[in-house]
Formats: C-alpha cells, sequence, structure tokens
C-alpha cells in the first residue's frame, strides 16, 4: 500500500513539474528594457543673425550685426532611461567656427572674421513615443550652459584698416533648449537617431541656436 501511495506521488509530482516546464516554455519571461543609452553625434550649429544698424556707435560698436552662419558641431550624450518612454540625460556639443564679414553701417567698411567656437552643456527630460519595437519618435526639454570662446583679435578690413575686435563680456551663458527627435534601432543595442535642436541662448544680445545632427546610439 506504501508502495502504491510512492508511485502515486511521484507521477502527480512529475506531471505538475511536467507542466510547470511547459508553462515556462510557452510564456517565456519578458526582457526588461535597457537603461542606459550613449550616443555620439555630428551635425551643424545654425545661429540667427544678431544685432542690428541700429547698435552702432562710432569707436565702441562699429560693427553691430553678426550675420546668420552656419559651422559643424560635434557631441555626445548620455541618458538613464527611468520607464521605458521616460529618461534623463545630459547632452554635450562642441560648435566650430565659420567665417562671416562684418560690416561697418556708417561707411560700409568690412572685416572678414572667424565667428567664435561654442561648447553647450544641456541637461534634459526625455519622453519617448514607440511607433515599433525599433522606431520612435522623442522629445526632449531642457536647461543648461554655453561657453563661447573668443578672445580679443586683430583683423585687416578690406579698406586696409587694422581692426580689433574684442571677446565677450561674458563667456558662460544660460540656456533654454527643446529638441525632437526620431530614433530607428538596427538591433537591440546600436542605432540611429535624427536630432533637431532648437536653443535659446541669454546673452547679452539673445541669441537662437539650431542645431540639426544624425548620432549613433548605443543601449546598455
Amino acid at each position: 500500500m506504501k508502495k502504491n501511495t510512492l508511485i502515486i506521488v511521484t507521477i502527480i509530482s512529475m506531471l505538475l513539474l511536467a507542466k510547470m516546464q511547459l508553462v515556462g516554455y510557452q510564456l517565456p519571461v519578458k526582457k526588461s528594457f535597457q537603461k542606459k543609452q550613449f550616443c555620439l553625434r555630428g551635425g551643424l550649429n545654425m545661429f540667427g543673425s544678431n544685432g542690428a544698424d541700429s547698435d552702432y556707435v562710432a569707436g565702441a560698436n562699429d560693427f553691430p550685426v553678426t550675420p546668420a552662419y552656419q559651422s559643424s558641431v560635434l557631441g555626445f550624450g548620455f541618458a538613464f532611461f527611468t520607464s521605458r518612454s521616460f529618461a534623463i540625460g545630459l547632452d554635450i556639443r562642441y560648435g566650430l567656427s565659420a567665417a562671416v564679414d562684418l560690416r561697418d553701417p556708417s561707411d560700409g567698411e568690412t572685416i572678414p572674421v572667424d565667428t567664435p567656437k561654442n561648447f553647450t552643456a544641456v541637461f534634459n527630460l526625455y519622453k519617448y513615443f514607440d511607433f515599433s519595437k525599433r522606431l520612435g519618435l522623442y522629445v526632449s526639454v531642457g536647461g543648461g550652459l554655453e561657453n563661447l570662446m573668443a578672445e580679443e583679435k586683430e583683423y585687416l578690413s578690406n579698406l586696409g584698416n587694422k581692426i580689433i575686435i574684442a571677446g565677450p563680456d561674458k563667456a558662460l551663458s544660460p540656456l533654454a533648449a527643446g529638441a525632437l527627435g526620431l530614433q530607428a534601432m538596427l538591433s537591440r543595442s546600436l542605432g540611429l537617431a535624427f536630432d533637431f535642436q532648437a536653443a535659446y541662448v541669454f546673452r547679452k544680445k539673445n541669441q537662437l541656436l539650431l542645431s540639426p545632427s544624425l548620432a549613433l546610439v548605443f543601449k546598455f
């Protein structure tokens, strides 16, 4: 009798174990989302025109207008996901210089100058909207600082005059930024992102900066 009971208990245990294995096979554990993201980016800094002819002051502000220009920008970013659709992160960008012509509105004198390089650091909040497992849209808002890397420099004008352009009174300026992007994952850990950022820099003369860029994305 005891032997029969043992056999019955063993058979029932084996059946229960087999059922558990079958359920485990049919319903695999869902993979958790990857919480960290690093990206390398390259793109353009697009600066709007800054200043007006009415700001002209002889001997103090002879070249009051900086025309709109574009320059290359490189950068990287790191984000930490608190959920599948929300992240916080830091975005670092280094903008190169470009060549522009400044004009004296009083006599038409011009000088070719190099625009200052700039460095921006922005703390962002990200919201992601998934179209599929690999494609998604995201928006971000944030704030940070711009460091304008400019020093006093001497230039030669079209009239043969030596002109000294002074550096900014303050190198550091606060900024507010927002961005819209599209991210496509090529695999679970590698993807591409196209990003369009708009930043408003609170300089002595406020500056609008638009930055389209393409980034290589690594998730881990």
